[in-house]
């Protein structure tokens, strides 16, 4: 069987809230990467190799070699780039942060 995963995926630091209520990903989506993200994971990295031809289409995908073409590929290719998306922060405060450098604000005319 493809993609068998004996425990859930939880990507705690990039997703908090889980994957259902990060806005990322529909139902189905969150559902493919919380019951299958840990052997998706490993086979992105390279930590396991894959069983079947499914598994081996899945890692030419991972390596930009092939297109997504099911569910489950297209699910990690979202995931991934909502990883690599560049978040913007608004505060209260007199600062800008612009790429992780703080700006003053110069309010003086």
């Amino acid at each position: 069987m493809s993609f068998a995963s004996p425990k859930k995926y939880f990507d705690d630091r990039n997703f908090p809230r889980g994957f259902h209520r990060s806005g990322d990903f529909t139902r189905a989506q969150a559902e493919i990467l919380e019951s299958l993200g840990t052997v998706l994971k490993a086979l992105h990295e390279g930590t396991q190799e894959p069983e079947d031809e499914v598994e081996a289409h899945f890692v030419m995908v991972c390596q930009g070699k092939e297109q997504a073409v099911t569910d489950i590929e297209k699910a990690w290719t979202l995931y991934l780039s909502a990883l690599h998306r560049k978040q913007v922060y608004f505060t209260a405060s007199s600062a800008a942060v612009t790429d992780g450098v703080s700006e003053a604000i110069d309010t003086d005319d």
